[in-house]
């Protein structure tokens, strides 16, 4: 067979010069310089790791120190506002300064004369002279002046103060129909009730007997008030005897008291919201599992009364010692026996003095029991080799054998 035949023609040419791909220019770019930043050094050093913890207790003791004082302040802040509120809704709905007093009445049993002799000679008429009545002149009509602070600008309905007023007639005969107003000024020479604003003034119509009571309310401005009260149908043979009296009580302004109220109001409630999410962060810091359902003391104390009763070493209780299969011993206890000696008794010490002596029909069965014994143990009955393997000498086999 002849060999194939190679390839015909030229060889292939191949690349020529120097590879394509060129290798990296310039100088080596330099590495990074120092420890990573993002590395904490606790990791690799214990001294530092011990410091980071101390430093990352201290500040999370500071934090709830911080934490606590404020939540305590949002909590002060709380109750301030809240009793500022109720203090303003008490002057805003209660009423304040009371003049006068319908309650007593020193003249209700009382005659003409005796109310004169009782003005004229003094008594007690001291005790009465805050009253506002006409027991104490000759006169149908009582009036008293009146300060209702603070001084403001005449603003209408907005700084109108509220004034209830009650009125207790005493009057035996004629008309009971009285007019009241709230005047500016001292009490002196005064215009006619009608002049007053329509909320200044009341005109009451009623017929009244003899310490029936009319209640009714008057709204006037602020400052320096005369109060006047007086029958419509004047009284005709006036006298000390009083026949009205009156009690006024005066509120507070409210265009002052009822919006800072709402106000406070609110600001309590701003202070309740800043409470409540300090007091979530504090209890986020101090208890990041979960606050505990029961305190340390009682933790303790249960423990405590675990520990006492067994439950915390875990030990079962044995029913039977540890010995059940030893013989029990009838009789009492160590404790009883120490506790009740034992009763003497004669008979028994003289028993126990003398040992008790055989009968003759024991010591003959005794002696025929020892017999056969002693000839099964007795060294006749054994030969010399026996004797021999025992350890017996010769001698000492002799001598017993010969008696």
């Amino acid at each position: 067979m002849q060999p194939d035949a190679g390839p015909s023609g030229s060889p292939v040419e191949g690349t020529s010069g120097a590879p394509d791909v060129a290798g990296p220019s310039g100088a080596p770019k330099a590495g990074p310089s120092g420890p990573p930043k993002d590395v904490n050094p606790a990791q690799f050093d214990p001294l530092a790791e011990i410091e980071d913890a101390r430093a990352r207790r201290q500040d999370r003791e500071e934090r709830l120190e911080t934490l606590e004082k404020k939540r305590n302040s949002a909590r002060i802040n709380v109750y301030l506002f809240l009793a500022i509120t109720v203090i303003l809704g008490i002057f805003s709905f209660f009423p304040g300064p009371i003049h006068g007093d319908v309650s007593d009445n020193p003249q209700a049993q009382m005659s003409p004369n005796e109310a004169e002799t009782w003005i004229r000679d003094g008594g007690d008429v001291d005790n009465y002279r805050d009253k506002i009545w006409d027991g104490s002149s000759n006169a149908s009509s009582a009036h008293m002046n009146i300060y209702i602070p603070p001084p403001l600008p005449d603003m209408g309905s907005t700084s109108s103060i509220r004034v209830d007023v009650t009125f207790v007639s005493y009057r035996n005969s004629g008309s009971t129909h009285f007019k009241t107003g709230m005047f500016d000024g001292d009490c002196g020479v005064l215009p006619a009730h009608e002049t007053l604003h329509a909320d200044s003034w009341h005109l009451s119509e009623e017929d009244l007997g003899p310490g029936e009571k009319v209640e009714f309310t008057l709204y006037t401005q602020p400052g320096k008030k005369c109060i006047l009260i007086e029958w419509v149908e004047p009284v005709g043979n006036p006298g000390t005897l009083a026949t009205m009296d009156v009690e006024v009580a005066i509120y507070w302004p409210r265009m002052f008291t009822v919006p800072v109220g709402l106000i406070t109001f609110m600001m309590a409630g701003f202070a309740f919201i800043g409470a409540q999410k300090t007091g979530k962060t504090y209890k986020q810091i101090k208890y990041p599992e979960g606050r505990p359902e029961k305190k340390l003391e009682e933790e303790v104390l249960e423990a405590a009364e675990a520990e006492q009763r067994g439950d915390q070493l875990g030990v079962p209780e044995v029913e039977k010692p540890e010995d059940a299969d030893a013989a029990v011993v009838d009789g009492p206890s160590l404790a009883e026996a120490a506790a009740s000696p034992p009763e003497q008794d004669d008979t028994a010490t003289v028993t126990e003095e003398m040992p008790p002596q055989d009968s003759p029909v024991e010591v003959e069965a005794s002696a025929d029991e020892e017999e056969p014994a002693k000839a099964e143990n007795s060294a006749d009955a054994w030969t010399d080799e026996q004797l021999l393997g025992a350890g017996w000498s010769q001698e000492q086999i002799d001598a017993m054998r010969n008696g």
